[in-house]
């Protein structure tokens, strides 16, 4: 038991390193050449050298207790900043998320609904060359998987998850999903959770970048570090929410047909049909209001 919780300690405390502790000691170390040069030495390094120096020789931090204190100071401070990006990760993924029904995310998600509607006519123009109409559909499942309605390629991409997993078999993905976890192998669990965990970390980084951003009011090469962390994490979050979705859809297909069977319906040997998919929906959502529902009012 010792070794076991010796175990979980090492990996709690790997954890924590990699998610606050050092990239919060790397902004620690931004932060305090944003507030030692400022607008007016910016690339100064010589400054930053000088003053680093002082510290160094002042008495109170040559001191076992001062050194101590140090040490503290920007462990605690490293770990709040780390906090404080988990929390603007949060924020962001909330936001890629957003369904766009009110402005200024409405008017994204109409110029973004038109991109879509514009490739999908051209894709469908009976006049087009095969060449002209297999571009066409590559623009317009770059927009996205079906009509584009959120303001976010993000949230696009995990509603075009629901509405295919609808239309393919009936089924409502939010209601089903929790019974067919319970259902999949642990080796399929530990896939999607890598897949959720590698898109939250994208989430988390584009934290950081806000971050970084902040500190341009003190120190304007510090924009330039949170463009760069931003796109990245842009860039990481397309990638990490296409193989979640993509992961999502595939426990569907593969493992639906036992869902249904468990919830009493004969398996017929073939894929799931719409009329099966939408009962089993109903019997998963167990809806007042819905009057297929064993719990309708």
């Amino acid at each position: 038991m010792n070794g076991f919780l010796g175990e979980i300690g090492k990996k709690l405390a790997e954890r924590w390193a990699t998610l606050l502790a050092l990239p919060g000691f790397l902004y620690m170390a931004v932060a305090t050449a944003a507030h030692t040069l400022g607008w007016g030495h910016a690339l100064d390094m010589g400054l930053l050298s000088r003053r680093i120096d002082q510290w160094a020789r002042n008495p109170s931090l040559q001191s076992a207790g001062g050194a101590m204190l140090i040490v503290v100071a920007v462990l605690a401070g490293s770990v709040a900043v780390g906090l404080a990006s988990a929390t603007l990760g949060r924020l962001v993924s909330h936001v890629w998320t957003l369904p766009g029904g009110r402005p200024p995310a409405s008017w994204v998600a109409q110029w973004r609904r038109g991109r879509s509607r514009r490739a999908k006519s051209e894709a469908d123009d009976p006049g087009a060359t095969p060449d002209r109409i297999l571009a066409a559909i590559d623009r317009a499942d770059r927009v996205c998987l079906v009509e584009a309605d959120r303001p976010t390629w993000v949230g696009d991409r995990l509603r075009a998850c629901r509405i295919r997993v609808e239309h393919a078999y009936g089924l409502d993905l939010d209601a089903v999903w929790p019974r067919l976890w319970l259902l999949v192998p642990d080796s399929t669990r530990t896939e999607i959770a890598a897949a959720r965990d590698a898109y939250s970390a994208s989430a988390r980084l584009m934290g950081w970048a806000l971050l970084y951003l902040l500190l341009t009011i003190w120190w304007w090469p510090a924009a330039l570090i949170g463009v760069i962390v931003g796109v990245t994490a842009q860039i990481k979050a397309r990638d990490t929410t296409g193989v979640l979705a993509d992961l999502l859809e595939s426990t569907v297909d593969l493992h639906v047909r036992e869902l249904a069977t468990r919830l009493g319906h004969p398996d017929s040997g073939g894929p799931l049909t719409c009329g099966e998919g939408r009962t089993v929906s109903v019997l998963t959502r167990k809806s007042r209001w819905d009057p297929a529902s064993p719990l309708a009012d």
